[in-house]
């Protein structure tokens, strides 16, 4: 009864929706290990409410339902707080990050990143993106079985960088190089459990991670230092951010620049290689889709089936498995239901993308569902919503589609093992375990690939 309750956090339990009968610890340890399958398991056995109490972290309640989920999406940042639901990525982005801000900051500096990502601007980059993709592509391993992700990390660092800086800048090299070494760190749980930081052999990761930093701050400080009072002429993101002005009419300073700009090559960098990657597991393990998709690229019928492939890739694997938690700071009714801080209340992407009461078998991985009618907004949203949805969906979008279709064209991805790889987290995303290999498969060229052992992943 509530009157036996002795303490505020047992309290908050009764106050909360439901939570399974376990220690934090192992709540703890089953969203880092398992979360697709924990998270999956609670709906299944709380409903479309549940609650989670990370070790040393406020309760996280987890809603899938749509009206739920949009409701706490468009809340008012006075009352839910986006930002500190992001502040796990401020040893990379930077403390004072568009990012990181909440209310009118947060929409100020946004408003100068958007700029950069809308339709006209997109198309703008579209043909180097295109060449880009074309030329890196084109040095890709044929059959043998590659770890694709390692790949599709190379390939949208060199397009975030082109973005953001243009492609006059000689030292972008040293930049790709220095910030692929420094993301290492997403594969660890350093980024999000700071006490890790100074134990053996996480001290070491830690370590590695602040010297590459440093050593990709220096060149970004250097190339926004050289740009500075020259006329903005490569239609990139740092020459809006270096035209923006602070609210007392001041030029913005070099590290709240650098910032921004490391926060737009992460978003951009990071999510769009994880979702290409399970792109590649999804076609290797699902070859009438493949086939049909390469049908259509092949007889340049359009591109409606390429259109719902991707849809459905967002749909069955998003990257976010969650929006940006929103820390209560205010009491709010979501759903019938107060919410009072310390609590987070966060909109659970993956829970609603594979909710069968919104998605026709949605365990199975079928773009036909998308061929007549698009995604539903309020039943399909991989790139999270409200204010801070992510501002360069529709670049993620292209690279998709480009990369999709030049590799296509010339390849057939084949899997190297009999199971699609399970998710890791990487930071705040999930991707496909590191080193998960595909076979990229030279067109007519299939029967020649030496049979691999699907098992190991090996050539016998």
């Amino acid at each position: 009864m509530p009157t036996r309750l002795k303490t505020p956090s047992i309290r908050r339990r009764y106050e909360l929706p439901p939570t399974p009968p376990i220690p934090a610890v192992l709540q703890t340890l089953a969203c880092r290990w398992m979360p697709l399958a924990y998270f999956e398991f609670c709906r299944a056995r709380y409903g479309e409410r549940f609650t989670i109490y990370p070790v040393g972290k406020p309760p996280v309640v987890f809603l899938s339902n749509p009206q739920e989920v949009q409701e706490t999406l468009n809340a008012s940042p006075r009352v839910l707080h986006p930002g500190a639901g992001a502040a796990t990525i401020a040893p990379i982005v930077g403390d004072t990050s568009f990012m990181l801000c909440d209310e009118d900051e947060h929409m100020r500096r946004r408003k100068t990143i958007t700029a950069a990502f809308t339709h006209a601007a997109v198309q703008a980059h579209t043909a180097a993106i295109e060449a880009l993709v074309q030329r890196e592509i084109a040095q890709w391993p044929l059959d043998t079985p590659i770890p694709i992700h390692r790949y599709l990390r190379d390939l949208t660092l060199r397009v975030a960088l082109f973005v953001v800086f243009g492609e006059c800048e000689p030292a972008l090299q040293d930049l790709h190089a220095h910030i692929l070494k420094m993301l290492d760190v997403t594969e660890s749980f350093v980024v999000t459990e700071p006490k890790l930081r100074h134990l053996p052999g996480w001290r070491h990761t830690w370590r590695g991670f602040a010297t590459e930093r440093a050593r990709a701050d220096a060149v970004m400080l250097d190339i926004i230092r050289s740009r500075r009072g020259r006329p903005g002429t490569h239609g990139c993101v740092l020459d809006m951010l270096l035209a923006a002005r602070t609210p007392d009419g001041s030029p913005p300073p070099d590290r709240l620049i650098r910032n921004d700009a490391m926060s737009v090559i992460l978003a951009g960098h990071e999510t769009t290689a994880a979702t290409l990657a399970w792109a590649f597991q999804l076609l290797a393990h699902n070859p009438r889709v493949r086939e049909r998709l390469i049908d259509e690229l092949d007889n340049g019928t359009g591109d409606a089936y390429l259109t719902a492939t991707v849809h459905e890739i967002l749909r069955h694997r998003p990257v976010f498995l969650f929006a940006i938690p929103r820390a209560v700071v205010h009491p709010i009714e979501i759903g019938g239901r107060a919410y009072h801080p310390p609590a987070q209340l966060l909109a659970c992407i993956h829970l609603v993308h594979h909710d069968p009461q919104l998605h026709h078998n949605p365990r199975e991985f079928q773009p036909e569902r998308f061929l007549q009618n698009p995604p539903a907004p309020h039943t399909w949203f991989p790139w999270g919503g409200g204010r801070k949805r992510c501002p360069g969906h529709r670049l993620a979008t292209v690279e998709l589609r480009t990369i999709l279709r030049a590799t296509l064209a010339t390849r057939t991805v084949l899997p190297a093992r009999s199971r699609i790889g399970r998710a890791r987290w990487r930071a705040v995303i999930v991707a496909p375990r590191a080193g998960l290999r595909v076979v990229l498969a030279s067109r007519g060229k299939h029967t020649r690939v030496r049979p691999l052992d699907l098992q190991t992943g090996r050539n016998p």
